[in-house]
């Protein structure tokens, strides 16, 4: 094939990301511009593709224009990186809000875009296709000037077989403000993760933010619940994260219980140290590291003591502690599954500052979010809550909480007396 790269203005970058990059450039054998998606062969970047051109070639036979799937042309690889043709849209729908400020889109054009990209989800149900990536970037206009609102499903990068999904082994798909229910609590997952992404983006599309803008997993959850109410019981028996964050905070519990003995002694020169409290596991969280690293609740538990810790000597206590000042997360980072996009600059939607609250630090809630709070009446699975979604309500969610004989939960705490046992904790 024969790429025109010599020419100023005939090729343009207009994304950077992990996997590599987007660009448009002329294709002299059709005389037409075209979308290059150049990916990286290496490691984890080549299985991504390989994944990909896999998909793409499956969805060559369908009709483009009817299906609302951007049309793939071709690929061609020079060992380093692998290069995939597509045709050139003009725009996401991410960018075309912030172009719009933001402003809520009317009531009609959503309907004309939800239209397509459910349109778009039928053939790929037909084709056993889960997409696992919708959001805004991978909805892009065609040609807003000559046809409004005429939009086509781009990005399969994260792509999956319906009947290879119980395969998948990474620990996050999907965007997270757009992540399904089921992957947050670790659920058996099917095509109706979809469903659930762009419900989240029609809201988007009206509202001019993010429905559910969680800076984490956790925060996710407390958004979710803030306007659906907790799940069914049913659903949280079934969770495999749920067990594990429910263990790991018993065992931090445990940790607790450890120290306070032995602050609590009779004789005085049997009582711990500060600085060996300093280094006891419950403080420097090895307990629950070496058991539960992977869990929101041992990330949780290394925020807070990077937030509270300001200075370098006192930092350098606990392992990979970072030095100095506890700086926020960007509110809209890119997660790692966000694959590059069609027409997705990296970074462009590192912040959503704009579309904050005014004077709120976009890293406030996520300092405070641990914190113990007043218990309110848990609101009823399926019922919206009036009032915003205290802690006990997402560890409701996320199983932290132990149940007790009946199978019941309660989340009010257990009196001191009860903690100073071991027994609680086996």
């Amino acid at each position: 094939m024969e790429l025109d790269f010599g020419e100023p203005g005939m090729v343009t970058m207009v994304g950077k990301g992990t996997f590599g990059a987007v660009a448009h450039a002329w294709q002299r054998s059709t005389g037409e511009m075209v979308a290059i998606k150049m990916v990286k062969n290496e490691g984890h970047h080549g299985q991504v593709v390989k994944n990909e051109l896999r998909l793409l070639q499956a969805l060559q036979e369908v009709d483009s224009e009817k299906s609302h799937i951007v049309r793939f042309l071709e690929s061609f690889s020079d060992g380093a990186c692998t290069y995939l043709l597509f045709e050139s849209l003009e725009q996401n729908l991410f960018e075309f809000q912030k172009q719009n400020n933001f402003l809520p889109l009317p009531v009609r054009h959503i309907r004309t875009i939800t239209a397509q990209v459910l349109a778009a989800l039928v053939k790929l149900r037909e084709l056993s296709i889960i997409h696992t990536d919708i959001k805004p970037e991978n909805i892009m206009l065609v040609d807003h000037a000559s046809y409004p609102f005429h939009v086509k499903l781009i990005d399969f990068g994260s792509a999956s077989i319906l009947n290879e999904v119980r395969h998948i082994k990474a620990p996050y798909i999907q965007s997270r403000f757009y992540r399904s229910p089921e992957i947050l609590l670790g659920l058996p997952f099917c095509e109706k993760v979809d469903m659930w992404s762009l419900g989240c983006v029609v809201a988007e599309l009206h509202l001019g933010w993010p429905l559910f803008p969680g800076i984490n997993e956790y925060d996710q959850v407390r958004y979710i619940c803030s306007t659906l109410g907790l799940p069914d019981h049913e659903l949280l028996c079934a969770a495999q994260k749920t067990q594990q964050e429910m263990l790991a905070k018993r065992c931090d519990l445990h940790g607790m219980v450890e120290l306070v003995k032995r602050m609590l002694t009779w004789d005085s020169h049997k009582r711990i140290e500060p600085s060996a409290a300093l280094k006891h596991p419950f403080i420097s969280l090895q307990l629950v590291k070496s058991k539960f690293e992977a869990t929101q609740y041992y990330k949780l538990c290394q925020e807070d003591l990077r937030a509270s810790h300001k200075d370098t000597s006192t930092a350098k206590i606990f392992p990979g502690m970072e030095k100095g000042a506890f700086i926020p997360r960007d509110r809209r980072g890119i997660t790692q599954m966000d694959g590059l996009s069609l027409a997705e600059p990296a970074g462009d939607r590192a912040l959503l500052s704009h579309r904050s609250n005014p004077g709120k630090h976009p890293g406030s809630q996520e300092l405070t979010e641990d914190l113990p709070l007043p218990h309110f009446q848990l609101p009823q699975p399926g019922k919206a809550s009036s009032m915003p979604v205290e802690e006990n309500v997402v560890r409701e969610v996320l199983g932290w909480v132990v149940p007790d004989v009946t199978g019941t939960s309660s989340c009010h705490d257990p009196p001191i007396n009860s903690l100073l046992t071991t027994e609680n904790f086996i």
